[in-house]
């Protein structure tokens, strides 16, 4: 997940299926299956699953909601197959790696995510509402596209070990799904090829030595009954989504029972307010401390580069409950939530103007929503963590992909 100027928001280009595809109302066209399952993706993505009625997705392909059962079971199931067949496509359209050059398959890849800009935050926002089944049949598929993209990288780098390229090519796939996460745009063209260049410059890249583990700092073993609390709806809010997640299981999780949670909180959304107030003050106190001078060397630009990448690996679950679930605060919290992010993207865009100032302003943006997301997604893709040199690479690419 990228932290966007609305961190929360889907960017599709449009907010419901394009009217000029869909038949008028008692019409029964061929690809009503299909019309259903775009027109929720959309709807999903832009507003989020929890706050998307069967109802609005009938009204945006003109039928009754009785006809979305023809097709679909249940909303989960509609959730399912958008994510599911995005995904397809975009494997569908991969050259076969023997055959391909990193350009020819990189391209495609673009072209299929501009042409489903949803399909990030389908995948990496709102699948937490799917069963454990169809979260993992997703994750199988987002692994493919990896492999494969990495498959083509290791065929032309053969120095590299299968764990470094598909590493790369995961941070490459990572920076081009940025785009479901924010509204920038750039002409056709001009946006396929920084999107390209952006993919190809990680996919280039000489992946860190093995360099020894770090672990995030833990908190006191004294911490109250109310951080205990806080730390467990963080947890759960990022694993399974706020609305999944009831005050049982907040209670179960500190063991005590549901009921007892009131003792401490008013309510499910107090606990996500304070969720909020920890992620937001953590993001804003890393980000202060990297922007003074710490005697390293390094320019303002990296050390606020890094300083994100260490907080979005060593405390993940934080990260992920501030970018995904801020849709469920109420008017005033989210918008209070938001300006600060907004805020954090704007002082860290204008570091990078500040470095090239000819840089264009949205082309400047795009490049630290890359780095966002691939530092927000390889903080929660286990199997890739245990690469050798994982952080440093990571670090790396983050900056890379600010040039």
């Amino acid at each position: 997940m990228a932290m966007p100027d609305d961190w929360s928001a889907m960017t599709s280009t449009r907010s419901t299926a394009d009217p000029g595809t869909v038949p008028p109302r008692g019409t029964r066209p061929s690809n009503r299956r299909d019309l259903i399952r775009e027109a929720a993706a959309v709807l999903f993505a832009e507003h989020g699953y929890a706050h998307v009625s069967l109802n609005e997705v009938a009204d945006a392909v003109n039928i009754g909601r009785s006809a979305i059962y023809r097709h679909y079971p249940g909303k989960a199931d509609l959730l399912y197959g958008a994510a599911d067949s995005a995904l397809t496509r975009i494997l569908d359209r991969l050259p076969d790696v023997r055959d391909a050059d990193l350009d020819s398959l990189v391209t495609p890849l673009v072209r299929s995510v501009l042409d489903l800009r949803y399909i990030g935050v389908l995948w990496q926002r709102e699948a937490r509402n799917l069963p454990e089944a169809e979260r993992a049949d997703l994750r199988r598929k987002v692994r493919q596209v990896n492999e494969s993209l990495g498959a083509a990288v290791a065929a032309h780098r053969p120095e590299l070990t299968a764990g470094q390229a598909e590493l790369l090519a995961a941070c490459a796939v990572d920076a081009v799904t940025s785009v479901s996460f924010h509204r920038l745009t750039l002409p056709p063209a001009d946006f396929e090829r920084l999107l390209v260049d952006l993919c190809l410059r990680v996919l280039h890249l000489e992946p860190a030595a093995a360099t020894p583990s770090t672990r995030p700092a833990s908190r006191s073993g004294s911490s109250s009954r109310s951080d205990q609390l806080i730390d467990a709806s963080i947890r759960l809010f990022a694993e399974n989504g706020y609305a999944a997640v009831s005050i049982d299981d907040i209670g179960a999780a500190v063991g005590i029972a549901g009921p007892s949670v009131y003792k401490h909180f008013e309510s499910k959304h107090d606990l996500l307010l304070e969720a909020m107030v920890r992620g937001t003050g953590q993001l804003m106190t890393d980000l202060d401390a990297a922007s003074a001078d710490d005697g390293s060397g390094r320019e303002p630009l990296r050390r606020i580069s890094d300083a994100y990448v260490a907080l979005a690996l060593d405390h993940s679950d934080l990260i992920g409950t501030l970018i995904g679930e801020t849709t469920h605060l109420d008017d005033l919290s989210r918008e209070r939530t938001r300006k600060v992010q907004r805020a954090v993207i704007d002082d860290w865009v204008a570091l990078l103007r500040e470095r090239r100032p000819t840089e264009d302003a949205t082309v400047a943006r795009i490049k630290v929503q890359a780095a966002q997301m691939v530092a927000n997604d390889l903080g929660r893709t286990p199997h890739l963590r245990k690469v050798p040199g994982f952080r440093q690479t990571v670090l790396d690419v983050c900056w890379e992909l600010q040039q």
